[in-house]
């Protein structure tokens, strides 16, 4: 049973931060850690942030409770972000925004069309989002930066995955949320944790937060975005680490009693990616399978059933028998069929129709 929720785990070791630290309640914490005892393998544990909220889970959730509370307190009226068009930040940035009574604007690049992909452009229609269909990452990233900036000055610009210093403390709190489930004896602590890493801020979240909660224990971020946008560095261990800096030093501005650490890059594993973002692996397809036969847990091809794949090839080691691992579940298992059933794809923008009407990606 979960204990009521009235505020982040963060605020009760560094009370201070809640008078500095803008935050809106909006999920629904901690969320569940269990082993996963059907797979073959009796140290492997999942923490469930597939349930961060009721009305839409996953993990945009924690950093939505920061990024969106700090819209509201500089009085911004609408949050512009960006991804692809299947994007899951975009949705919940979407849906919370509506919720709050925020306007929301998401820039829109091309990925492979799968059932996700098709259900999260209706529902971005759902709750009223704008989207703006920009083909490519380039001109997507371009609009972002420049275009937008120009036409709407006073907007709240949220990076790709909600993955900059603020939207990076909701999983600075999520190691703390963490560590108060070991204590109350939920889980041994964790030698690993395994995570998605595609905008950054989970990965480096945790590995900032492992190291302030005093936990040791390794952060291995399974890639699933491409690693340079040409010479800019995108998903890199030493970008992840330069991130979690950034997050320590926004805290440490706010509240100058957080004790000193050293952050180290993360290990981040490469072989997970396949031929592309979104692209469909052999791995992942068996991973997806898998989770979703013998533990009724639900993974999506671009970021979980990728990360899961890494996840259980770790564990069939056998020098990785008497380790504690700990997969960190990232996807929204929220039901959100029916209310995209409810949208007729003719309201969408033309330039998205196609992607309704194109062929699905058997997975």
């Amino acid at each position: 049973m979960n204990d009521p929720y009235s505020h982040p785990a963060l605020f009760t070791c560094y009370p201070s931060l809640k008078a500095k630290l803008p935050w809106v309640h909006l999920g629904n914490f901690p969320t569940p850690v269990h082993p996963l005892k059907n797979l073959g393998y009796k140290n492997l544990w999942i923490k469930r942030d597939d349930q961060t909220a009721h009305v839409y889970g996953g993990n945009k959730v924690r950093k939505l409770e920061f990024l969106l509370a700090d819209a509201i307190k500089k009085k911004r009226k609408r949050i512009i972000t960006f991804g692809a068009i299947g994007t899951n930040h975009g949705l919940a940035t979407s849906i919370y925004s509506n919720k709050l009574g925020l306007g929301c604007s998401l820039l829109l690049f091309d990925q492979p069309v799968t059932r996700n992909v098709k259900q999260n452009l209706l529902l971005f229609k759902k709750y009223s989002a704008q989207t703006i269909y920009k083909k490519t990452v380039f001109k997507t990233a371009l609009s972002f930066y420049l275009a937008q900036r120009i036409i709407h000055p006073r907007a709240y610009y949220i990076y790709a995955g909600g993955s900059n210093a603020i939207g990076t403390i909701g999983y600075v709190n999520a190691a703390f949320e963490l560590k108060s489930q070991i204590e109350k004896g939920a889980m041994p602590v964790p030698d690993v944790i395994f995570c998605p890493a595609g905008s950054k801020g989970t990965t480096a979240g945790l590995l900032l937060g492992t190291r302030l909660a005093g936990l040791n224990t390794a952060i291995i971020g399974v890639r699933v975005t491409a690693s340079h946008f040409g010479p800019m560095e995108i998903l890199t261990a030493d970008s992840i680490q330069k991130l979690a800096q950034k997050t320590y030093t926004h805290l440490q501005k706010l509240y100058h009693e957080i004790p000193e650490v050293i952050i180290n890059p993360p290990q981040i594993l490469d072989d997970y990616f396949g031929d592309g973002y979104g692209q469909v692996t052999d791995k992942g397809k068996r991973a997806y399978h898998l989770m979703k036969e013998k533990e009724n847990i639900h993974l999506d091809p671009t970021y979980t059933s990728k990360t899961a794949a890494a996840v259980l090839d770790y564990c069939a080691k056998p020098e990785n028998r008497v380790k504690t691992i700990l997969y960190w579940h990232t996807y929204n298992s929220v039901d959100m069929s029916q209310q995209a059933t409810s949208v007729d794809y003719r309201k969408l923008p033309k330039k998205l129709q196609k992607f309704i009407e194109a062929e699905e990606v058997k997975f």
